[in-house]
């Protein structure tokens, strides 16, 4: 793994690490740093370095995450990203900050893992989940309060070209190719505007929002402590989080709950007592912060969350399909669309759920 990176990058990352940590990490040569590639996001790069095993102090193993924040800005504004960064680490909701350098941060590494679909029906970990979520959501960061809402991204972010590319370009053949029974019976830009309408019109409150609530954004470490068995929950990458709707995170949660795949997953949604586990621990700890008078909000009781969730969730669905569009008209990937059927199909049973459930949104 270590082979894969070229030397220039190596000596990049060691540079990095020596300057920003400095201490044992300057007692080192670039080839002795442990270095391995962890992923690629759709914005950063993600590198995870080492000290040799010999070597001890407090962070020998750390995280180097390039961001390509030129790429994205007009979708986000790199000072509020690392702002909130910086707040989020002392708090202790995402792993510690170490340095900041332009274009990217370092972060203590820790051993962790994904939330799965284990955890989804595990009390402890559901509800360390929501709580985590119920005081992010609570905070009240020195970012603008009003910002463009999901829905006014995706009009952003689906560009003529991707439209054209749909309708007649490279996906449209794909979607032919491959046989993608969803694309072929729904029509994109007519469900992207009723769902645009529709989340306008529920009015979901608008609070400090993560905006990518996946699992690959949250961590679970697990540890025993004195026989015991603790378990602590972190988020992380902010790039795309603001002042939003209460609704986008909700939905991005339930959008893969149960599912075994970390992404683009498939699998029936959860049915409401399933989501209450969620949405109940969340209400209790908003009420923990913000007194008994949340509860007394028709827009804060577990029905109401519970339809939100649903709704969010179809937007969550439509995120990932236009992910898949966007790479493969873009960066010409060719084996994205049938993921983005499996999500779209995914969309299609939830809203004819949600229609039936709630005529209101008909």
């Amino acid at each position: 793994m270590e082979n894969t990176i070229p030397v220039e990058e190596r000596q990049r990352l060691y540079e990095l690490c020596k300057t920003y940590l400095s201490g044992k990490w300057t007692e080192v040569t670039a080839n002795e740093l442990i270095i391995k590639p962890v992923t690629d996001g759709f914005v950063n790069k993600l590198y995870y370095c080492g000290l040799p095993d010999h070597m001890d102090t407090k962070y020998n193993k750390v995280v180097v995450r390039d961001v390509d924040y030129e790429q994205f800005k007009d979708f986000y504004n790199q000072t509020h990203v690392i702002a909130m960064s910086v707040i989020l680490s002392q708090i202790n909701i995402s792993p510690k900050l170490l340095a900041v350098f332009p274009n990217g941060t370092i972060n203590e590494f820790i051993e962790c893992r994904y939330f799965n679909a284990t955890d989804d029906v595990n009390p402890k970990t559901v509800g360390l989940l929501a709580r985590k979520l119920a005081k992010f959501h609570s905070l009240d960061m020195p970012i603008p309060k009003t910002t463009k809402n999901m829905t006014e991204l995706f009009k952003d972010f689906f560009t003529e070209e991707l439209k054209t590319s749909a309708s007649e370009g490279t996906v449209f053949k794909q979607i032919h190719e491959y046989n993608l029974q969803t694309f072929k019976d729904l029509t994109l830009t007519d469900e992207l505007s009723w769902l645009a309408n529709t989340v306008q019109e529920l009015k979901s409150p608008v609070v400090f929002s993560h905006n990518d609530f996946n699992r690959r954004n949250t961590l679970v470490r697990d540890s025993n402590v004195n026989n015991n068995k603790e378990m602590e929950i972190f988020l992380i990458d902010f790039d795309w989080t603001n002042y939003s709707y209460r609704g986008a995170d909700f939905g991005q949660y339930f959008c893969s709950w149960g599912q075994k795949e970390t992404d683009f997953g498939s699998g029936d949604f959860p049915t409401d007592p399933q989501m209450a586990l969620f949405i109940d621990a969340y209400i209790e700890e908003m009420i923990e912060i913000n007194g008994n008078s949340y509860a007394k909000h028709e827009i804060n009781s577990r029905e109401r969350i519970t339809k939100e969730a649903k709704l969010f969730a179809l937007m969550a669905f439509m995120k990932d399909i236009m992910y898949c569009i966007w790479q493969t008209t873009l960066i010409g990937v060719t084996d994205l669309m049938p993921k983005a059927e499996v999500r779209f199909n995914c969309y299609r049973v939830l809203k004819k759920r949600i229609l039936h459930e709630y005529p209101d949104l008909q």
